[in-house]
């Protein structure tokens, strides 16, 4: 398993970013298998537009990798754990997704698979999820389904949710490719030049939906919105971590 990445809780007047990846195979029973998923946490008053158009926002992170498919046990019970950890900190934090719902579905559903007991901190975020519009406070926005302005397109897609309010959000990992034919090239050459393009991504993800729902919630009309370059806070946030990161083809984003 490769672990990246520090983030201690409890977590504190913070926006919370969570995103899951998983290989698909939709002709058999269980046939999406998760192999990723990252948690990031923003402090609440450190973003600004003035900072996020000069790519000054600093997040920290936490991402568990399976190295090999023999390790998605140990990956939803460490997801398991981690859902714990965000719901002891959802009194002063709120928790952002895209489509997150699927994401803790499929973790779940392949947790039962395999026989995992204690689901129990995954279960309780996904009865957040299901009860997050009937709460006074909010505690977990699925920027899929929370977010819906006049100047917004009817595309739901992250990437192109986040290019209505003005983000560049482009994920070069996947052209001319799929997450699950990347991950299946880790798994079976072990080159990680597969596995940084995909942790990159996922990471991505995480901040966007952060972000997103930060956009939402502060911009008032379309005549405030200015381009905001995410993968510069990417960069900036990441580039110890990552080779990806010093690649011409992520430096052309910058």
């Amino acid at each position: 398993m490769i672990v990246k990445g520090k983030l201690p809780f409890p977590i504190s007047d913070s926006l919370i970013g969570f995103d899951a990846e998983w290989t698909k195979n939709y002709k058999i029973k269980n046939g999406n298998v998760p192999f990723c998923f990252s948690i990031v946490a923003v402090k609440r008053k450190s973003i600004t537009m003035e900072h996020l158009v000069n790519g000054n926002i600093q997040f920290e992170y936490m991402q568990f990798y399976c190295e090999n498919k023999e390790e998605t046990v140990d990956l939803i019970k460490n997801a398991n754990i981690y859902a714990g950890y965000i719901c002891d900190s959802l009194d002063t934090c709120i928790l952002c997704g895209h489509q997150v719902s699927s994401d803790y579905s499929v973790l779940v559903n392949m947790g039962i698979a395999r026989d995992i007991c204690d689901l129990d901190n995954l279960n309780k975020l996904q009865e957040i999820w299901h009860k997050r519009k009937s709460e006074t406070k909010i505690r977990m926005v699925d920027t899929r389904y929370d977010i819906n302005r006049g100047f917004m397109g009817k595309s739901r897609r992250l990437v192109d949710m986040c290019n209505d309010f003005f983000m560049d959000v482009r994920q070069p990992e996947l052209n001319n490719t799929s997450m699950t034919k990347l991950q299946n090239q880790f798994y079976d050459r072990g080159d990680f030049v597969f596995y940084e393009r995909i942790a990159v991504m996922n990471l991505r993800h995480s901040l966007s939906a952060v972000l997103l729902y930060w956009m939402n919630d502060q911009i008032k009309d379309k005549s405030q919105l200015t381009s905001v370059n995410i993968n510069r806070i990417v960069y900036g946030n990441l580039e110890k971590d990552f080779e990806w990161i010093h690649s011409d083809i992520f430096g052309q984003l910058l």
